[in-house]
C-alpha cells in the first residue's frame, strides 16, 4: 500500500464527503498530519480490524462483486458496523460474533398481546423451547410458561433481548387455567424464577428420541435441534439401529426448531434415509463466488431406514443445512416420499463459513449458493410443508415436545392413522 494514497491535498479533502462524525474528523486530521512523513505502518495498525474484515469478505464473500470500496474513514469505525455495512441487500444469513460473547439463557419464545384479552396494552412472552441444562431450566421455566416480566420490568412487544442474554436476572411467569364452572380461561399467579447469567452453551443436537405405539403401528420419533457436534453422526446411528431393531414402520423427524449445522453431518443422516443406490451420488452441491464448484455425496450408513414413511415437521426456525437435508431426501427417496408438516422454512438458502480473526472476533459471511441433488438452487423462499399447520393454534397448552399430545405431534399421528388431517385445527378459543 504505497504512501501516497493516504497522503491528501486540501484539494482532495475536500471532495470528501462532510465528516459528520468524531472518527471521520480524527481521520481526515491524521491523512494530513501524515503528509510530509510515512506513516502508513500507524494507519494499519489503527485499522488493521477492518482491513483484515474487508479483506477477507473480498475474498470468500458471495456477493464479493457488489461490495463497493469504503471511504477511507470507514476503517477506523466499530468493526461490526463495518462488516454490517458491507453486506448485500440479498443477504439475510451473515453474522458477527464478537469478541465477548453473551452466551443465553436458553430461552425460544414468541411475544404476543394478552391471549385473554383482559388487557390489549399487556404483553407476554409464551416460551416455545427451553435449551436442557440452560440457565432458564435450571431456573424451572418451561416450554408453554407465559413471561411477564424480566427483571422486575414488564414485558414489552420489544423485550425479546432481555429474555436472550444478560446477567442474573428475575424472570416472573404465569399460566393459562380453565374455569369448568365459568367456562373460561383466566390466568393463573405469578411465579417468579431465579435465572443465573447468560453462558455460552453448545446448543443440544439430538434432544429427544422415542417410539410411540401408534395404533398398534411402531412410531420413532427424533427432536434434532441442529446437526453439529463430533458424536452426531455416531449419535444419530445409534438412534436410526434401534428404531430398526425394534421395526419401526414411520419416522418423525421434528426439525420445527433445527437452525443448520455442517454439511458432512448432514449428509449422514440423509444417507440413512435414501435407497442404498444413492450412495455415492450427489447429497449438495455448493457454487461459490469464483464460481468455483464442490459436491457433498451420499456416504455409505450402517443402517438404512429408506422403506420407512418419513414425516418432517418444519417451522419458521427450520433453516440452511436443516432446509438442503429436507430437500435432498425428499429429491432421493424416489417412491417413498418425504411428507412434511408444519410451518414455512426460513428460506436460508446459502452456506455460512466462519473466519477467525487474528483479533478476538470471527465473521460468517454467506459463501455458496446451495442445489439439491436434482440440480435446483434451494428456495430463498422457504420450503412449504405439505400440511401446514401452525403450533401455537393451542396456545392455552403447550405440552412438551415429544408428548403424544403436543398439537404438532399430535395432527401428524392422526395423519399417520387415517391419511389426512382433522377438519378442526386451530383448537378452541382462548376468549
Amino acid at each position: 500500500m504505497d504512501f501516497d494514497y493516504f497522503c491528501a491535498t486540501r484539494q482532495t479533502v475536500i471532495k470528501m464527503n462532510k465528516p459528520s462524525t468524531l472518527l471521520s474528523i480524527l481521520a481526515i486530521a491524521f491523512t494530513f498530519a501524515s503528509c510530509g512523513e510515512d506513516r502508513t505502518h500507524e494507519y494499519l495498525e489503527m485499522t488493521a480490524e477492518n482491513q483484515w474484515t474487508y479483506s477477507k469478505m473480498k475474498e470468500a464473500y458471495l456477493w464479493a462483486s457488489e461490495i463497493k470500496s469504503p471511504e477511507r474513514s470507514a476503517f477506523f469505525g466499530n468493526t461490526e458496523k463495518f462488516y454490517t455495512s458491507l453486506l448485500s441487500g440479498k443477504d439475510k444469513v451473515s453474522y458477527f460474533t464478537d469478541s465477548i460473547q453473551q452466551g443465553s439463557y436458553g430461552i425460544d419464545c414468541t411475544i404476543m398481546r394478552d391471549p385473554l384479552g383482559e388487557d390489549r396494552s399487556c404483553f407476554y412472552a409464551l416460551v416455545t423451547f427451553v435449551e436442557p441444562e440452560s440457565p432458564a431450566a435450571m431456573a424451572g421455566i418451561e416450554r408453554g410458561d407465559w413471561i411477564s416480566s424480566v427483571g422486575g420490568k414488564r414485558v414489552t412487544s420489544t423485550s425479546t433481548r432481555l429474555m436472550q442474554n444478560g446477567t442474573a436476572t428475575e424472570m416472573t411467569t404465569r399460566n393459562i387455567d380453565f374455569d369448568d364452572e365459568a367456562g373460561k380461561y383466566f390466568w393463573s399467579d405469578e411465579e417468579t424464577h431465579q435465572v443465573q447469567p447468560s453462558t455460552i452453551m453448545d446448543a443440544k443436537a439430538l434432544v429427544l428420541d422415542t417410539i410411540l405405539n401408534v395404533r398398534e403401528k411402531k412410531t420413532g420419533y427424533i427432536l434434532c435441534n441442529n446437526f453439529n457436534g463430533d458424536r452426531f453422526t455416531e449419535d444419530f446411528s445409534e438412534i436410526a439401529l434401534s428404531f430398526a431393531a425394534e421395526e419401526v414402520s414411520n419416522i418423525i423427524l421434528d426439525l420445527r426448531y433445527c437452525t443448520g449445522g455442517t454439511l458432512d453431518n448432514a449428509a449422514e443422516a440423509a444417507a440413512m434415509f435414501v435407497p442404498q443406490s444413492e450412495k455415492g451420488n450427489t447429497f449438495a452441491k455448493l457454487v461459490y463466488n469464483d464460481t468455483a464448484e464442490k459436491e457433498t455425496l451420499y456416504p455409505e450408513s450402517i443402517v438404512n431406514l429408506s422403506d420407512k414413511q418419513l414425516y418432517i415437521v418444519t417451522g419458521n426456525a427450520t433453516a440452511g443445512v436443516a432446509e438442503l437435508f429436507i430437500a435432498a431426501i425428499d429429491t432421493s427417496r424416489g417412491m417413498h416420499e418425504v411428507v412434511t408438516v408444519g410451518s414455512v422454512t426460513s428460506g436460508a438458502n446459502v452456506l455460512t463459513e466462519t473466519f477467525a480473526s487474528p483479533y478476538g472476533f470471527s465473521i460468517s459471511p454467506a459463501v455458496a449458493r446451495i442445489f439439491t441433488p436434482n440440480g435446483n438452487e434451494l428456495s430463498a423462499a422457504g420450503l412449504k410443508p405439505d400440511y401446514p399447520l401452525n403450533e401455537l393454534a393451542e396456545q392455552e397448552m403447550l405440552y412438551d415436545l415429544g408428548n403424544p399430545q403436543e398439537y404438532i405431534l399430535r395432527s401428524v399421528t392422526y395423519l399417520i392413522v387415517n391419511g389426512f388431517l382433522p377438519a378442526e385445527q386451530n383448537g378452541p378459543s382462548l376468549q
